[in-house]
């Protein structure tokens, strides 16, 4: 065969191309996805839908952009097919919010598919729109593309001579299709996205709606079938899970497609956001598919890449993708204020400084944030009661700004916890753990006098010979005494357990659960001002500022600290900023000022109890869950009810 020959067998095979890829239709403009990021979560995106890469899979979701947007991105498409065919694709894509966004989106696209980069190539053409419709029940975004499609043969013998010289037609007869080597014609898409309640988001779009006709000859039918995706999304500040249901025509019926998708974004402070993902879909005619992809992105910049493979033929060939965006302009006041305004938070409830006042004036730009991620991993770790852990990531922060007086003297009081108790595994579940976590917060907060009560209480707790050593320890450094024994306040230890359950939520992430546990917390003391911290801070986390204003102004009334009472003050004034930009949403639910626990005889918890135990047995663990919460609200000292909760909440986390 010649060289041309080879060149027209690849060109062929082109149209044999959806046997490798995991929706299997036979038509010009596949859906190959665009960017990595979506691809590597199957194309489960169309109730994501939260960037650039929107305008390909649901342009309502351009409605989300606050900031203009640059995507690009190349794919390898099925690398090592037999025949040697080179298949790419490209997207480039830019987003331009109007006013902030607040008049909507406007977008536009190109997308190239080729084979062997001159033989065939598609182009489309797309210019796109998204906004906010209705704020009414949730927020519903509405969205529209216009699309210029075109396909195109290159230049090759094959085309030009078709018809062998031994015919009776005579050699240099043109092939009657690919002599009209150019096709073109208009399209349209749209799309919904709905975002209810503070975790989910349902998305619909229709792709090709006018089912436009690419047909080489003049007369013949070849229209790209009506494409439509439904899907659910459950998200978080951190994390995506998504299902996506596709159906579109063809030749001999209907093709249908399930993927599943899920992503996690592994904060980084100061430095940026590391991201894992993976995807599998199963449809009609045999398709399987599994994808895979990471990510890093920072305020600015983001890097994607995918890998996927069909499973249905291991041995068929596999895609690569690499993607990238931009967002230009200036930050908007969540980006630019909110993750500092947190992590001052929690930084406030660790007792530690919010800035580096000295090293940071000596140091280049780029040595102070890998300081400030040292310190904020250190801290990190300190709240997980992981002190010998922690002590290396201080000591990597004194290798980056050796002469620091201030980190010297912090390293030199982690150094001294970390040689007598490494770590504490069960701080979060024994109130005496509990205790002795929350002194060594205090010493390495450089509150002495807190340090030792705190110590002496958990060992009236439980007797502890470590925690003996290490009280003993604390008043030869310190100077101070030990309390005298005093009597213990009923429930007391258990809202330091809760306290401390809370602040690790908060670490964790999970910022409903910490709001759970304080509420819990201020049901039996209305005044804990460190509860009302916590509700501010995981409010303020989940965007539900009027509550975290509301917690946070109760904390300012009962903090005695003049200090702390100025932090709280600048967060207020953030959150005024925050609620002046953001959305109008619904009101938020009203937060009791007071809670109350309700009242409840021995009888009224016993059957109670009994009644989760029956709800258990059954497998009903949410009711029982709800039933041992409630007992746990009028009486929190409940050993039963605490146990059995806490291995109801191991069953039901993922």
């Amino acid at each position: 065969m010649t060289l041309h020959g080879k060149r027209f067998v690849c060109l062929l095979g082109t149209f044999l191309l959806a046997n490798f890829f995991p929706c299997r239709t036979f038509s010009a403009f596949e859906d190959l996805g665009a960017g990595a990021r979506a691809p590597g979560m199957a194309n489960s995106f169309v109730a994501v839908a939260d960037d650039v890469y929107t305008v390909h899979y649901n342009p309502a979701g351009l409605g989300l952009l606050e900031r203009p947007q640059l995507g690009a991105s190349y794919s390898l498409l099925a690398i090592g097919l037999k025949d040697g065919s080179d298949l790419g694709a490209s997207f480039a894509g830019y987003a331009h919010p109007l006013s902030d966004g607040a008049l909507g989106t406007v977008a536009a696209s190109w997308n190239v598919f080729s084979l062997n980069h001159t033989l065939y190539r598609e182009d489309s053409f797309t210019l796109s729109y998204g906004r906010l419709v209705s704020a009414k029940f949730g927020s519903l975004y509405g969205g529209l593309s216009l699309k210029y499609l075109r396909s195109a043969f290159g230049s090759f013998g094959e085309a030009a001579n078709a018809v062998p010289a031994y015919s009776l037609l005579g050699a240099g007869q043109k092939d009657p299709v690919l002599s009209r080597a150019t096709r073109g014609d208009f399209d349209a898409d749209a799309g919904l996205l709905y975002r209810f309640g503070k975790h989910y988001s349902w998305g619909l779009a229709a792709s090709h709606l006018k089912e436009p006709n690419v047909a080489y000859v003049r007369g013949d039918r070849d229209r790209i079938p009506l494409l439509l995706r439904t899907g659910f999304d459950y998200r978080s500040l951190i994390s995506n899970l998504s299902i996506q249901y596709d159906t579109k025509k063809h030749a001999s019926g209907r093709d249908h497609l399930v993927s599943i998708g899920a992503e996690r974004w592994f904060p980084r402070t100061f430095v940026g956001d590391f991201g894992v993902r993976a995807g599998l879909s199963v449809g009609t005619r045999d398709t399987k598919a599994a994808a895979m992809g990471v990510s890093y992105r920072t305020k600015r910049l983001a890097v994607d890449y995918a890998f996927s493979l069909p499973i249905s033929a291991l041995d068929a060939a596999h895609t690569h993708r690499v993607g990238m965006s931009f967002r230009f302009g200036r930050a908007t006041e969540e980006e630019e204020t909110l993750e500092m305004v947190l992590e001052a938070m929690k930084q406030l409830k660790a007792g530690q400084p919010v800035v580096l006042k000295t090293a940071a004036k000596e140091l280049p730009k780029t040595q102070i944030a890998v300081l400030e991620e040292f310190l904020a991993q250190a801290r990190a770790l300190e709240s997980k009661a992981l002190y010998q852990e922690a002590m290396q990531r201080f000591g990597a922060a004194l290798a980056v700004a050796p002469g620091d007086k201030d980190l010297m003297a912090r390293f030199s009081r982690l150094n001294f916890v970390a040689q007598q108790i490494k770590a504490l595994p069960d701080y979060q579940t024994e109130p005496a753990a509990t205790a002795l976590h929350l002194g060594i917060l205090a010493y390495l907060a450089a509150d002495d006098a807190q340090a030792l009560r705190k110590v002496a209480e958990s060992l009236m707790l439980r007797k502890d010979d470590r925690a003996e050593l290490f009280l003993s320890q604390l008043e030869l450094v310190t100077g101070l005494k030990r309390p005298p024994e005093a009597a213990q306040v009923p429930g007391a230890y258990e809202i330091a357990l809760k306290l401390t359950q809370a602040n690790a939520a908060i670490e964790e992430g999970r910022y409903d659960d910490a709001v759970s546990l304080s509420l819990e917390v201020l049901r039996q003391d209305p005044e804990n001002v460190n509860a009302w911290q916590n509700l501010g801070t995981s409010y303020f986390a989940l965007k539900d500022y009027e509550n975290s204003t509301k917690a946070w102004k109760r904390a300012l009334e009962l903090e005695k600290s003049p200090a702390i009472r100025t932090a709280i003050k600048g967060y207020l004034r953030s959150i005024e900023r925050a609620l002046e930009r953001a959305p109008v949403r619904p009101a938020a639910a009203a937060m009791p000022a007071t809670p109350q626990a309700p009242a409840l005889t021995r009888a009224e918890i016993e059957d109670l109890f009994n009644q989760a135990v029956d709800h258990y047995t059954r497998g009903e663990l949410p009711q029982a869950r709800e039933l041992l919460e409630k007992i746990l609200a009028a009486d929190p000292a409940n050993i039963e009810a605490q146990k059995a909760l806490r291995r109801i909440r191991q069953e039901l986390s993922p």
